[in-house]
């Protein structure tokens, strides 16, 4: 496991970077491989903001977030919402008869900032789709990072994909 903690607008201490660690360590028994940890924290006026992105080896990517007026207790918040998410993410894999290796079940109960005007592109984010997935697995990565829309390559097509959310459920947009 490989914690990289990014701050803005605060001094990381030693305190706080072993907190940090010793939560995410409490981790490694409910994940089978190697995962690396991205945390970043910001302070804003009182609150204390903490965001952290766990990826293991296997593409599964865990992500939350917190606010609080102390950075410890949202820390604390912050390790309960990723570890109610990896219980969600174990209902959901036993529901569908899988399994995922990257998952120990029996122990569950980088941006680019860009500064333009407003009618261009704020953000660009990169990333690589390894391997192809289901539509099903998409949903499911999808919420584990709390997001509206996820791109993926279609394990039944081998092409690229979009699932949203939706108000009446979820939708796919295929590459033709």
């Amino acid at each position: 496991m490989s914690v990289k903690i990014i701050s803005k607008h605060v001094k990381v201490t030693e305190a706080i970077r072993e907190k940090i660690e010793s939560k995410f360590e409490k981790l490694e028994k409910y994940i089978n491989d190697d995962f690396d940890v991205h945390v970043k924290i910001d302070v804003k006026r009182k609150n204390q903001s903490i965001e952290a992105t766990v990826y293991t080896k296997h593409g599964t990517i865990v992500r939350a977030e917190e606010c609080q007026e102390d950075l410890y207790s949202a820390i604390d918040l912050l390790y309960d919402k990723l570890y109610k998410q990896l219980r969600k993410y174990k209902t959901q894999m036993i529901r569908r008869n899988r399994k995922n290796e990257s998952i120990r079940f029996d122990n569950i109960e980088e941006y680019e900032e860009i500064d333009l005007d407003d009618d261009v592109i704020k953000r660009r984010k990169k990333f690589k789709m390894d391997k192809p997935i289901t539509p099903e697995d998409a949903i499911v990565q999808m919420n584990l990072l709390g997001h509206q829309f996820f791109l993926f390559r279609n394990i039944e097509t081998n092409k690229t994909s979009i699932i949203y959310k939706r108000h009446d459920g979820y939708g796919l947009i295929e590459q033709v």
